[in-house]
């Protein structure tokens, strides 16, 4: 997000800029009259609930777990500190009416975005859905998400409250998806090989088509695309926590070339293999 980007707020809120970027991270600081400004934002929505005593008991409840309320138009109006550590943010009002694209690579902004106008549009419940998106330190990791409609006082619905829970292993993953629990580890462990699907097939006990749409039934990706993103999830670890020549790197996570791993990894995180370590890697 641009150190002199607006973020433009429901009317009679008006907008206000977020500056300047906090040198470690490239996150955004604000002064106080624009913290000022969210919060009586976010207590304006709030006030609108139908529900909001028991929005503000769930945030209490939920010290392990990522919580989150956002409007109509998809914009974050509050969250709770397990939230703010997986966003590298320190204060609530860093995070007031932004949007998924100021946190995560379009691929996956765009995939949450269309999940939020569902849930908001068609007063629709998400329950156990397990999903990609990045943590504080640009990895890729499994998630299970809930979403709920929130309804204002008019009963039409305002926003909506969320919860992510981080799928830290395999045998985590909810029942619908342990058929796929030793695909999943055989791709983690043959990272940097040549992964053919039809074995991937062969280890669930589906035919090639059943394997394939199945997979995508319950993950939203093709078993390339895990496959791919599996492999840059490796990368952006040895990235940042490693000095490897970034060709290492590359061909270890099961790239051809270092052009070609390049290429993926710039369309996906938005900026090369080189800046990205320049911008997560340890200082």
């Amino acid at each position: 997000m641009s150190a002199k980007k607006l973020l433009k707020w429901p009317k009679p809120w008006g907008r206000y800029s977020i500056e300047p970027p906090v040198p470690k991270n490239g996150r955004q600081s604000i002064s106080d009259r624009e913290a000022a400004t969210g919060r009586s934002y976010a207590a304006k929505f709030l006030s609108e609930l139908r529900d909001r005593g028991s929005v503000e008991e769930m945030f209490e409840l939920l010290p392990d777990i990522y919580f989150y309320i956002k409007d109509r138009n998809c914009r974050w109006v509050m969250c709770n500190q397990a939230s703010l550590r997986l966003l590298n943010f320190r204060d609530q009002a860093e995070v007031y009416g932004a949007t998924e694209r100021d946190f995560f690579p379009p691929k996956i902004a765009d995939t949450i975005y269309r999940d939020d106008r569902n849930v908001i549009d068609n007063n629709h419940r998400i329950v156990n859905r397990t999903e990609l998106i990045v943590d504080e330190t640009g990895h890729l990791i499994w998630v299970s998400t809930n979403k709920l409609p929130l309804q204002g006082k008019d009963g039409a619905v305002a926003g909506l409250m969320g919860t992510t829970r981080i799928l830290t292993r395999t045998d985590q993953l909810p029942d619908d998806y342990k058929q796929f629990r030793a695909v999943i580890d055989h791709i983690q462990a043959h990272v940097g090989t040549r992964i053919d699907v039809k074995e991937l097939a062969r280890i669930c006990h589906l035919s090639d088509s059943q394997f394939r749409k199945r997979f995508r039934g319950q993950f939203r990706l093709s078993p390339q695309e895990f496959i791919l993103r599996t492999r840059l999830q490796s990368a952006s670890k040895l990235l940042i926590t490693t000095d490897r020549p970034i060709i290492e790197i590359a061909l270890k996570c099961g790239f051809a070339d270092q052009s070609y791993f390049t290429r993926q990894f710039s369309k996906f995180f938005e900026r090369s293999p080189k800046r990205y370590r320049a911008a997560w890697g340890q200082k």
